[in-house]
């Protein structure tokens, strides 16, 4: 492309994707006065699109929650409909982080302490793998006084016995036990399939 013709194109592109916020319901603006960085946000993330001349580009998007980065892209504006696809996919991914489900999960044991690392660990790689979850750890002592707060429950093996009482006490509660192979080799990826499976079979 030629370079003129491709310097055009840029400033029409951002300006085009200014336009866009209404349409995907994004807060745009200008970053700077050469008008080369637009910030687009929502209520879930925040991200930017640069303009580095010589037709490239830079788009990126943070989550607010966990601020890690959930879209980026580098690349050279060749053609404006290729371009314009590239900024409606990272467009539907911050809709996407505005819309997606929140689900609480609560594991519990005798005293909190063996399932407050392992619940640490479970939501480490959630977020890893972008999983809309919340994951914390109880004693059994304080479980009834928060477990309205959560959708999920998970019972360690050192507490598995007392399922049939908690599901009585719980009964419109998700309330599941956590396999000993599974908590006692640190399967976090296993404990976590555990939690999507409910949700599936919810689906069905």
């Amino acid at each position: 492309m030629d370079e003129f013709y491709q310097e055009i194109n840029a400033i029409f592109y951002l300006k085009w994707i200014m336009l866009q916020g209404k349409k995907y319901n994004l807060q745009t603006k200008y970053a700077d006065r050469k008008q080369t960085v637009v910030i687009v946000k929502n209520n879930a993330v925040e991200g930017k699109i640069i303009y580095y001349g010589n037709g490239i580009f830079e788009q990126e998007l943070i989550d607010c929650q966990n601020h890690k980065k959930i879209f980026y892209l580098h690349f050279r504006l060749t053609h404006m409909n290729h371009a314009v696809e590239l900024f409606k996919e990272m467009a539907k991914c911050a809709v996407d982080a505005v819309n997606r489900p929140q689900f609480r999960i609560l594991l519990c044991c005798s005293g909190g302490l063996t399932t407050s690392l392992f619940a640490s660990k479970m939501l480490e790689l959630a977020e890893f793998e972008n999983l809309p979850y919340e994951i914390s750890a109880v004693g059994y002592a304080r479980l009834f006084e928060i477990a309205d707060e959560y959708d999920v429950i998970m019972l360690a093996p050192q507490v598995s016995y007392l399922l049939p009482q908690v599901k009585c006490r719980l009964e419109n509660k998700e309330i599941l036990t956590i396999p000993v192979r599974i908590f006692a080799t640190n399967n976090f990826s296993g404990a976590l399939k555990l939690i999507s499976d409910i949700f599936e079979n919810k689906k069905m």
